[in-house]
């Protein structure tokens, strides 16, 4: 990736220079829109707030996994989101707010619960993280940074009669939509994966599914972006855009103004302020989550293993093992709950035979976009003819970056898109 530093305006005045296309944003949506645009012919400068990558899309649980792209709001949440407000260590924590825009965001929420309106997006998010986990298992063959790609399933644990039947439900449901499954006893469970130690019944393997090193899947996009002549501009903020009837005229940054004839806003959390900044009110709200890395041990998983009752994820890399877990509606705020981290460690040592001690003390937490209806935005802005929106991936970004890239790039060179943009559309949510 070709990078320019954010502390002088020469970076900026280097990138400056015909360029078609300005994408805010260096995490995995933004680098593969910018990448996708730049296979088209189209000259593209990337900005970042901060470091490329170093967002949500670092230290996530690197799963690549259709057979849980469902979006955030499903039946059933709305009432379990209740009862979690009233526990600091429930999986899916709101904290308790009068705040009249967490009021609005929860209505919405609320109201995109319903089964009818799930139904109407799931199979959408679901065909999108498909094409994209095809995509990314064809990147890993093509060389370049490994990143950790493998294609070996999703294990998910089942300890209750009533997490059975529910996961049972959920993987008849997707099967409707092509993905495949099958049921697995304790006793082979154990036997595939001898790290499960605790007392379970079974668990559902869904084999297409895969996973990969989040850093470093980023970190190959960058390298695909450095062929292409992508210039990637880092600590620059947007702080403002010159916005000229239905058309963006340039952006403001800290380091002076840049323009070009596309806009595309992919700038995760803080997308919501930078509508602003563009005139534009997009409802979204930051989803914390936490991520631990142990040493690999004796026994080391084949394949990612979902504690679904628990809402605990494992991955295996390598050197590492990453469990991740939480998720926690916040404002803009990265701090470390060492409670709701201690419980994520003792809901996997529940099952796990984990190392005794982290491989880095430290946990990593990051901040996942949300709309209210936990369906990402893509498409082109209500009110700009020439800014262009993919936003709001919740939990799915790494396993939808490439067929959001795909799916925003068609619209914007008017072509036929691959997938059906209208669950997408930013008109639902986005003014």
């Amino acid at each position: 990736m070709t990078h320019a530093s954010g502390n002088s305006s020469d970076a900026l005045a280097d990138a400056r220079d015909s360029r078609d296309t300005v994408v805010i944003g260096a995490g995995v949506i933004g680098l593969a829109c910018a990448v996708e645009l730049a296979r088209r012919g189209m000259k593209v400068v990337v900005l970042d707030r901060g470091r490329a990558g170093n967002g949500a899309s670092f230290g996530n649980a690197g799963w690549l996994t259709p057979s849980l792209a469902f979006p955030l709001a499903q039946p059933g949440y709305a009432m379990k989101a209740a009862r979690w407000m009233l526990d600091p260590e429930s999986p899916f924590y709101i904290r308790p707010t009068l705040e009249p825009a967490m009021l609005r965001w929860l209505a919405g929420f609320i109201l995109s619960s319903r089964r009818s309106r799930f139904r109407a997006n799931a199979p959408a998010l679901i065909e999108l993280s498909r094409w994209s986990v095809d995509a990314w298992e064809s990147l890993a063959s093509s060389g370049g940074v490994d990143f950790g790609f493998e294609r070996r399933g999703l294990l998910m644990v089942l300890e209750t009669e009533s997490g059975r039947d529910h996961a049972r439900r959920a993987a008849s449901y997707t099967e409707s939509l092509g993905i495949a499954w099958e049921w697995w006893d304790a006793d082979r469970l154990r036997n595939e994966e001898p790290i499960v130690t605790g007392r379970q019944i079974g668990g559902i393997l869904y084999p297409r599914d895969a996973h990969c090193v989040p850093d470093r899947a980023v970190a190959r996009l960058g390298q695909e972006a450095e062929r292409l002549g992508i210039r990637v501009v880092e600590r620059c903020s947007v702080v403002g855009a010159r916005v000229e009837g239905d058309e963006v005229v340039a952006l403001k940054t800290e380091w002076g103004d840049i323009s070009g004839s596309q806009y595309v806003l992919a700038a995760g959390y803080w997308s919501g302020d930078l509508g602003r900044a563009l005139g534009l009110r997009i409802p979204m709200r930051a989803a914390k989550g936490y991520s631990l890395q142990f040493p690999r041990g004796s026994i080391h998983p084949v394949r990612s293993i979902s504690l679904g009752e628990r809402k605990v994820t494992v991955t295996p890399h390598q050197d590492r093992l990453r469990v991740a877990g939480t998720l926690e509606i916040v404002g803009d705020d990265l701090s470390v709950n060492e409670r709701r981290v201690r419980a994520i460690e003792r809901g996997a040592r529940g099952l796990l035979a984990l190392p005794p001690d982290r491989a880095e003390p430290a946990a990593w937490a990051g901040l996942r976009p949300c709309l209210p209806d936990g369906m990402p935005a893509i498409g082109r802005s209500p009110r700009h003819r020439n800014l262009w929106l993919a936003i709001g991936h919740q939990m799915t970004g790494l396993k939808c970056a490439p067929g959001t890239a795909r799916m925003l790039a068609e619209l914007m060179c008017g072509e036929t898109p691959t997938f059906g943009p209208r669950p997408f559309s930013p008109d639902r949510c986005c003014r």
